[in-house]
């Protein structure tokens, strides 16, 4: 079975959109200004949790495991019945992908090699700082009534080809402990661009500030 196969028999199921209604959201006020040097200083962080992808072709759902380091970040997509589809690593020198059965793919650019494997088109590159909540140079966004960013337009570029933009939308916040303080941090966003949708709902976050 090819590894478009194996993440095509997953079909996006109402769990996903729901899997955060019980989990308390965030009421905390922040002062952007600080908030945002505080996410600026968070260079180590786990993430887990649900991905939902949605495009005209297909409907898929998969579980994700993020891992984020300064120079090395690593994310696990695993089937609803948890199978691992493929493990993808990104360090300087450039992206590789591990396949549930083991085989191994490079490329220098992680979007266009996940692209190209699965189908699916994940903007992995801008992810890490998208997750906390952190918008990054000329990139026009908005504040909630906390203060936290309630939404990001971010131009796609891809090999040289400027693509339509992505749009993110932070539904919900949760508060996490971060040295014994508490931190909002998004645990519902959907992504989109043009007709492709990314639901993520985060069930847990460990930060190493």
């Amino acid at each position: 079975m090819s590894l478009k196969s194996l993440i095509a028999l997953m079909v996006l199921t109402p769990l996903l959109l729901l899997g955060c209604s019980s989990v308390p959201q965030s009421t905390l006020p922040v002062q952007w200004q600080q908030h945002q040097k505080t996410l600026q200083q968070i260079d180590q962080f786990q993430v887990t949790g649900k991905l939902g992808y949605i495009s005209p072709e297909e409907r898929q759902s998969l579980n994700f495991f993020w891992h984020h380091q300064p120079y090395y970040s690593e994310l696990r997509l695993t089937t609803v019945l948890g199978q691992t589809a493929l493990k993808l690593a990104i360090s300087p020198d450039g992206a590789r992908i591990t396949t549930y059965e083991d085989d191994v793919f490079e490329g220098q650019d992680a979007t266009s090699l996940i692209y190209r494997l699965t189908g699916l088109r994940i903007p992995v590159t801008q992810l890490p700082a998208w997750l906390l909540g952190l918008p990054q140079d000329e990139q026009q966004f908005t504040l909630n009534d906390q203060n936290t960013l309630a939404s990001l337009t971010a131009e796609s570029t891809r090999q040289g080809v400027t693509r339509a933009p992505w749009h993110i939308a932070y539904q919900r916040y949760r508060d996490i402990d971060v040295n014994g303080e508490r931190l909002p941090l998004p645990s519902k966003l959907q992504l989109t661009q043009g007709d492709i949708k990314l639901n993520i709902v985060i069930t847990k976050w460990t930060v190493t500030p």
